[in-house]
C-alpha cells in the first residue's frame, strides 16, 4: 500500500532537507578589529590570521597591524624585511604609524634591511607633518646630529617642540640640553633646569641625571653635591644606567 503526503507535509519535509544558508563572510573592518581583539587577549595566532585576511581585503590598518607584529616579533620571528612588505603600502596610504616603524627600520637596520639614515628621516619627516609625536622627536634627533639631514640646531629645537607639546619626555630633555650646551639657542641654564624638571616630573631617567649634572656643576644653580647625588639616585631608580654607574663611582656626600 502506498502512503502519501499532504501538500504541506511535503514542503516541510523538504524545507528541513535543506542546507543551512552560507555564513556572510567578514568585512575586512570585523577582521581588522577581531584581530585588535585577539591581539589584546594573547591569540596571537588568530590575530595574525585575523590581519592576514583583512590585509588581503586591502584593509590598510590590518598591514599595519601586520608591519606592527613583525616589527616587534609579538607572536611572530622578528624580521624587518617581513613587516616592510606590510608597512610600505601603509605609508604609501598615508598611515603615520607606519611611516614612523619605517623610519625606526631604517635607522637601525636588520634582517635583510640596511641601515639608511636618509630614508629613515624621511619617514619621520612624513609622520612628524601629520602629527606623529614621537616621529617629530626623531626628527629633530635626525636634524640635531645630522643623521641623513644637514645638522640644523634651529630645526632640531623645532621638531623637540612639536614633539614637547605633544608630552614627548625625550623631546623635552633634549631642548634641556640645547640650552646647556648653548647649541641653536643662546646658552641658558635655567631654561635648561626647567626643560629637565618639566621631564623628570614625567618620570624621565635622563632628564634627572641632567638635573644632577647641573647640580654637581654649579650650572645656572648653586653647587649641591648633596641634591646632584639625590637626583642620580632618582635616576638610577628611574632605570638610568650612566646615572647608576656615576653613583658608583663618586662617594656618597655626607648627611
Amino acid at each position: 500500500m502506498r502512503l502519501s503526503l499532504p501538500a504541506t507535509g511535503l514542503v516541510l519535509l523538504l524545507a528541513s532537507c535543506a542546507a543551512p544558508p552560507p555564513p556572510v563572510p567578514m568585512t575586512a573592518a570585523e577582521a581588522d578589529a577581531k584581530a585588535r581583539a585577539a591581539l589584546a587577549a594573547g591569540h596571537k595566532q588568530e590575530a595574525l590570521d585575523d590581519y592576514m585576511f583583512a590585509a588581503h581585503v586591502g584593509d590598510t590598518e590590518a598591514d599595519v597591524g601586520l608591519g606592527s607584529m613583525y616589527f616587534t616579533g609579538n607572536g611572530v620571528v622578528r624580521d624587518f624585511t617581513e613587516a616592510s612588505i606590510w608597512l610600505v603600502p601603509a605609508a604609501q596610504s598615508g598611515s603615520s604609524t607606519a611611516q614612523y616603524m619605517l623610519g625606526l627600520i631604517n635607522t637601525t637596520g636588520g634582517t635583510g634591511i640596511s641601515r639608511n639614515p636618509k630614508v629613515a628621516a624621511d619617514y619621520f619627516r612624513r609622520a612628524a607633518e601629520q602629527g606623529h609625536i614621537d616621529a617629530a622627536y626623531r626628527l629633530g634627533r635626525a636634524y640635531n646630529f645630522g643623521l641623513g639631514v644637514p645638522s640644523d640646531y634651529g630645526a632640531a629645537l623645532q621638531w623637540y617642540e612639536k614633539a614637547a607639546e605633544g608630552g614627548n619626555t625625550d623631546a623635552m630633555t633634549a631642548i634641556g640640553v640645547l640650552y646647556a650646551q648653548g647649541r641653536g639657542v643662546k646658552q641658558y641654564f635655567k631654561q635648561a633646569m626647567a626643560q629637565f624638571q618639566r621631564s623628570a616630573a614625567l618620570g624621565n631617567g635622563e632628564a634627572m641625571l641632567r638635573i644632577g649634572n647641573l647640580y654637581f656643576n654649579g650650572d645656572g644653580v648653586k653647587r649641591d653635591d648633596k641634591l646632584g647625588y639625590d637626583w642620580l639616585r632618582r635616576a638610577a631608580a628611574a632605570g638610568n644606567e650612566d646615572a647608576a654607574r656615576r653613583m658608583a663611582m663618586i662617594a656618597l656626600p655626607e648627611p
